[in-house]
């Protein structure tokens, strides 16, 4: 039987709550107050709990024993209210803000997933950020990360610092890591000054708690990696042969390949000697990635501290590619007594990443990459007897017809090892003179410590019938072993004096002033020999000729003071100036300083009397701030000064010996100074409804000024390098905005939904660079254009006929044919030229976006993460797309090309190396506007019941899939569009889709 008990939940003003949740627990019944907070609910008459619980608050049971009306006054939740968010050199309590400031906590969300480099935990998580990891290859996958748009035509990084000091996402274990704040306007970066233009990214690590039982986490998952999305080829060797023979005779040539030689492979049914290869299949094979982390946190009453150790393990896709991990963290907090602290960091890191031998032309993993690019399906993978395969494209006369471009035989060759030693250790002195000041003095030092090991090997290839060939160019100079090592040494020391006073019950003050040296070392060696006595010598010394050895020095110092002032006014208005002056080795004495400022305001209205009876809204903040940052990270460490360069290329012979020759090749400005990039920014925070709907909105407008550029300079003048300028002006203008949506439920019982939605619009421009310099070229860097913006021809058809084409283009030198393409004669001059050059597409996203649903049921969770980009064309031309004789891949798009009887399309005439065709132009621009499923992780929690049975706190286990599937504009061709835009997608290694399993145990 059951009865009726209503009744009025209030807060500590008595005031009714909306919204609040309440629910007969461990059952499905319940309800939800109205607008004044009452409710009614109908319950067993029998003894029950009931739970009323909101966000923002603190969760209340009670029994209602015989009562039929219970009214019912929740607390503030002190912990939701004081949300700390880090800021630079303190943190600040979130409903205090003035900044523009993004913060990703580091939950089972983010520490679930495959992330082999933190840098990734940030795509789709954080308005105004946009993440795009541009490589899958082990060991090097860090993602590309833009603040607020492309800032800068130099390094456009933003500035990571790891627990106040400065460092890189690639010295971090993600499972160390407890937050990340993104400081996006200038306001709230200006106290980092110099290196803040393109934003600062906070990283705090995990730390026990003063009087917390130690805890002990294990967190190891398994998983298999696969390629997703790739290049759609013609595997069918029959098919590519009659295109072949088509291509050719369309220019008037003849066929290659026989019709008997054609209808073999038709009808061939022997792989190895009829093959019909997929390259993508043959290369990129199923490999293991599993990773496992161990962690202990926990305190006394005077010490807290956090321990862990990481191991992860990542095969490549590509054979001989692979990727080893160790970390070790220690993290110390004591208070030596009632008014000295003392606080330290130590963390190492050690990264063997392993891939064939990479040679000077082509990089890493370009050999590979292009023979790829040239690997025709009637190239065996495989002989049967398991040796590397090659052509089997062979004319009646037993000439091969076409080089051996196999893959396996390049990705064999040698070894490319990299040692990476990391080592980070940072201790803080912090002294409290009484409850108002305090001083912190830290000492940081970070090094790295790169080695690099190459040595070459003699990888054959064979025909059926025995022949023995090499893949092109293959060991061009013979055998070779060469050594490469960098060190790089960062120390930081800085104090800080900090003071906080409340002056009667209505004025908070709080300031900081601080003083800051840094010094940053790098130094490199290289060795080089070639021709060892014998394949298998590795080391440096066996080789006998081609010696070669080079070593340098660079030295980077900046010395700064900064300050910041916090004024809250009865907690509703605030105010905050923070200013930094920097001086930076990198420019000549009167122009080495630069002084940043920074002022916000805030007003919190929701917390005025006259808004007091409006009860769904729970918060209503405006905020705004303006401030100057500055930029100098080019690539040369001493750009105003003259330059002597010695080398070989500047000796000459005298006398039939060698004489060193010196000469300056570079040119100098010696007036060359900061970046400066000014953000002028309006937010509004809204909470609904105890904040189950928050809502944040902002609008920025973000202008670089004096932006150091390298501008050509007259050939006259002897090819000598551009000076460094200040000569460039870019605008990058937007708004961002985010919901969230919580109703997670107290009772598991319940289905608890929670939903988040971010997105950015950013219009990029650049609005100065130089005097008119600028030339044309496909990515285009020119007043009024979107950086990089693509520059070519517009292709506005096909000619159908010879006599069309002639009419079309009647002065033009060269006179194109029927099926070739159509470009648009901006001047109706009868030719082609770089006047009918037009903007083609941006490069940068318009739009990038987030959405990240959660829901919870029982003991299950189900996560989903989702981001994309829109209003972004990339240029795609590539061996891939094109059609090379040389480089012998045809994509499938071909097979509808242009021809007298399909004269409906828009693919041209197959032609090898059509130099009208392959001019760039639209045809080869793609939208790459996407929407990508990034991650999607189930969840199990055992009963605690179950879990205390065998002395664990929680036992979790899940499933992960990550890069899951994209949906992409049906016309674009290539690997998964997440990667960088300012190429065309072919030296590439594409980021791999994981399928995991892992569990999470919590002792």
């Amino acid at each position: 039987m059951d009865r009726t008990i209503s009744g009025q939940v209030t807060d500590e003003k008595s005031e009714g709550l909306p919204g609040v949740n309440v629910v007969v627990k461990g059952t499905n019944r319940g309800t939800s107050t109205d607008v004044n907070g009452r409710y009614e609910l109908l319950i067993p008459d029998e003894e029950v709990t009931l739970v009323f619980s909101s966000v923002g608050f603190v969760s209340q049971e009670l029994n209602p024993g015989n009562r039929s009306t219970i009214d019912i006054q929740l607390v503030t939740d002190s912990k939701s209210l004081s949300e700390v968010v880090v800021v630079g050199y303190g943190s600040q309590q979130k409903v205090n803000l003035t900044g523009a400031i993004s913060v990703v906590k580091f939950d089972d969300k983010i520490n679930n997933r495959p992330i082999t480099n933190s840098s990734q935990a940030l795509g789709g998580t954080a308005s105004g950020v946009w993440v795009s990891q541009n490589s899958g290859k082990p060991g090097s996958d860090g993602a590309q990360i833009r603040v607020r748009g492309w800032g800068t035509l130099n390094n456009s990084n933003p500035l990571i610092i790891i627990d106040g000091v400065e460092g890189s996402f690639d010295q971090l274990n993600p499972s160390d890591i407890e937050s990340i704040s993104v400081l996006k306007d200038a306001a709230s970066a200006a106290i980092f000054g110099s290196k803040a233009a393109n934003g600062v990214v906070l990283v705090t690590t995990r730390m026990g708690k003063n009087n917390e039982k130690a805890q002990v986490n294990i967190n190891s998952y398994v998983g298999v990696q696969t390629l997703g999305m790739h290049y759609d080829l013609i595997n069918n060797s029959a098919e590519h042969m009659k295109l072949t023979n088509m291509a050719l005779m369309n220019d008037g040539g003849s066929q290659l390949f026989s019709d008997e030689l054609i209808s073999a492979f038709n009808t061939g049914t022997n792989q190895y000697k009829y093959p019909n290869t997929d390259w993508f299949k043959e290369l990129y094979k199923p490999a293991l990635i599993h990773e496992h982390n161990v962690s202990v946190k926990g305190g006394t009453a005077q010490t807290s501290s956090y321990i862990s150790f990481n191991y992860l393990n990542q095969q490549g896709m590509i054979p001989n590619t692979s990727s080893q991990r160790y970390g070790l963290r220690a993290n110390l907090e004591s208070n030596v007594n009632n008014w000295f602290k003392v606080i330290g960091r130590l963390s190492y890191l050690n990264r063997s990443s392993r891939e064939p031998y990479a040679d000077i032309t082509y990089g890493s993993l370009g050999r590979v990459f292009e023979m790829l690019g040239g690997a025709a399906p009637y190239i065996a993978p495989y002989t049967e007897d398991g040796r590397f395969g090659s052509v089997q494209a062979i004319g009646a006369d037993g000439t091969l017809l076409y080089d051996n471009r196999n893959p396996l035989i390049d990705a064999a060759n040698g070894r490319t090892e990299t040692q990476d030693n990391v080592f980070t250790i940072n201790s803080t002195a912090e002294i409290k003179f009484n409850k108002n000041l305090t001083s912190r003095t830290t000492f940081a030092t970070n090094g790295t410590w790169s080695l690099v090991d190459r040595h070459n090997t003699s990888v054959f290839g064979y025909t059926d019938t025995g022949i023995e060939t090499i893949t092109k160019n293959y060991n061009r100079e013979g055998l070779e072993i060469n050594r490469g090592h960098t060190s790089n040494l960062n120390t930081n020391l800085f104090s800080t004096l900090n003071y906080n006073q409340t002056f009667g019950t209505r004025h908070v003050v709080s300031a900081i002033a601080g003083i800051q040296l840094e010094s940053n070392k790098i130094q490199t060696l290289y060795a080089r020999r070639t021709s060892p006595p014998k394949e298998g010598l590795t080391q440096v010394d066996a080789g006998t000729s081609g010696i070669q050895g080079t070593g340098n020095m660079n030295r980077l110092r900046i010395f700064s003071y900064f300050g910041r002032l916090n004024y809250a006014f009865d907690q509703k208005y605030l105010f905050e100036a923070n200013l930094r002056a920097d001086a930076s080795s990198r420019f000549k004495e009167g122009n080495r300083l630069g002084i940043f400022p920074g002022f916000s305001a805030g007003w919190r209205i929701s917390d005025e009397a006259f808004m007091q009876d409006v009860r769904a809204l729970s918060n209503l903040k405006l905020r705004a701030s303006w401030g100057k940052l500055g930029n100098q990270n080019i690539a040369d460490y001493w750009p105003y000064l003259t330059i002597i360069n010695q080398n070989n290329d500047l000796s000459y012979n005298y006398g039939g010996k060698l004489a060193p020759g010196a000469a300056v090749t570079s040119l100098i400005d010696e007036n060359i100074t900061w970046e400066t990039t000014s953000t002028l920014d309006f937010g509004l925070e809204m909470g609904l409804f105890n904040d189950k709907i928050t809502v944040e909105a902002d609008y920025f407008r973000k202008t670089t000024d004096n932006i150091i550029v390298q501008l050509p300079i007259p050939l006259v003048l002897g090819g000598l390098t551009p000076p460094f300028e200040n000569e460039g002006q870019m605008k990058n203008n937007g708004f961002e905005f985010i919901v969230n949506y919580n109703n997670q439920r107290s009772d598991q019982n319940q289905v608890g939904f929670n939903m988040g939605l971010n997105f950015t619009y950013i219009d990029n421009q650049v609005t100065r660079f130089g005097t008119g310099r600028s030339p044309d070229q496909l990515y285009l860097i020119r007043q009024g254009y979107s950086f990089r913006e693509l520059y070519g021809y517009k292709a506005i058809g096909i000619y159908q006929t010879d006599e069309e084409a002639l009419q079309h283009m009647s002065a033009n030198g060269f006179k194109p044919k029927a099926g070739n393409l159509k470009f648009e004669d901006v001047n109706n001059d009868g030719k082609l030229g770089f006047e009918d050059k037009q903007p083609l597409g941006n490069t940068i996203p318009k739009l990038t976006f987030g959405l990240s649903p959660s829901l919870k049921y029982k003991r299950f969770d189900l996560n989903v993460l989702m981001q994309g980009i829109l209003g972004v064309n990339m240029f795609t031309q590539n061996n891939f797309t094109s059609l090379s004789f040389e480089n012998r891949v045809i994509a499938t798009s071909w097979l509808d090309a242009w021809t007298p009887q399909n004269t409906d399309t828009d693919i041209p005439a197959v032609r090898f190396n059509s130099t009208w065709d392959n001019s760039q132009s639209s045809f080869w621009v793609n939208k790459a506007d996407f929407i990508k499923v990034k991650n999607i992780q189930l969840g199990y929690a055992l009963p605690e019941k179950v879990s205390t049975k065998y002395g664990l706190k929680r036992t979790y286990f899940y499933l992960n899939a990550q890069n899951v599937f994209t949906l992409v504009n049906g016309k674009y061709q290539g690997y998964d569009p997440e990667r960088n835009t300012f190429d065309s997608g072919y030296n590439v290694y594409p980021v791999p889709r994981i399928f995991s399993f892992g569990a999470n145990l919590t002792f």
